[in-house]
């Protein structure tokens, strides 16, 4: 794409070419602001249609992971324990399902927690 001043100056110019902006017909000038305008309506205009033709049936599990020191009790001692803090999202909508935690971030491992969740939602 192009930036919103380098499209104004496109528009501007073949607004002049074509003759609807003159030396004493400003009006129909085109500024970096209005394509910004027009670029934002035109993208919301196309997600919300985007989102009211989506099969609802289909979604995306997105998930999102973060280390987190957490204090725990042992033998009446404080420990820090470094676990894995796993939010899962459903797109489309940004809908939170919830979050896994795990103390060994292997890919495998995790990716058995997010089945087992996802497994234990669909059985309630």
């Amino acid at each position: 794409g192009i930036s919103n001043r380098a499209g104004a100056a496109i528009v501007s110019a073949a607004l002049q070419d074509v003759g609807i902006i003159s030396e004493s017909n400003v009006l129909n000038v085109v500024d970096r602001n209005k394509i910004l305008r027009g670029r934002t309506k035109a993208r919301t205009t196309l997600l919300s249609q985007v989102i009211k033709d989506y099969d609802h049936d289909q979604f995306g599990l997105y998930f999102d992971g973060r280390k987190d020191r957490t204090l725990s009790m042992e033998d009446n001692r404080r420990k820090v324990i470094i676990e894995e803090h796993i939010s899962l999202v459903k797109e489309p909508g940004s809908e939170y399902i919830g979050h896994v935690s795990v103390n060994f971030g292997r890919a495998q491992i995790i990716g058995n927690n997010i089945y087992s969740f996802c497994y234990a939602l669909t059985m309630t």
